[in-house]
């Protein structure tokens, strides 16, 4: 049973470990050692913060848990023309086990009852493209490394 709690000022350290597990990979294929790493990961992890904050500012982070496990964290922007997914992640133990199609079929709901598309935005070759895809979304407009997608509630899943 997948629920969500609002993240509070002690869920900091959590929300960067999710974005750091989802970095890792990349930036640790540069040559530089743990702390560099970890420098550039909580720069980077501001940066994102203060970019959300700025662009979605009714929205909030929210802990993912999976019983008393918490899984991930996510940003959803609840706005009168459509809900915009701002950002969803798991940490690598809990990826491939189903809990990002539910998450993303449950917005999906939302979305059909509020009778709003549901918007995102993935970096062109995130393997989760793939499965935003396979749930109905569409490309609304592709750089060359974010792609804007969009699910409209008559659109099966």
């Amino acid at each position: 049973m997948l629920r969500f709690s609002r993240a509070q000022a002690e869920d900091e350290s959590f929300l960067y470990e999710v974005y750091a597990s989802t970095r890792i990979g990349e930036v640790g294929a540069w040559g530089w050692g743990p702390g560099q790493i970890d420098q550039f990961l909580r720069m980077q992890y501001g940066f994102q913060q203060k970019a959300y904050a700025a662009q979605y500012p009714e929205a909030a982070w929210e802990i993912i848990w999976r019983g008393q496990e918490r899984v991930g964290r996510r940003m959803t922007a609840r706005l009168e023309d459509r809900i915009v997914l701002v950002d969803m992640a798991l940490l690598p133990a809990y990826q491939r086990q189903g809990i990002g199609t539910s998450l993303l079929q449950t917005l999906q709901h939302e979305a059909q009852q509020a009778a709003k598309p549901l918007c995102l935005s993935v970096q062109v070759h995130n393997p989760a493209r793939r499965l935003y895809e396979r749930l109905g979304f569409r490309t609304e407009q592709e750089t060359e490394l974010y792609c804007e997608m969009i699910w409209y509630a008559d659109t099966l899943f």
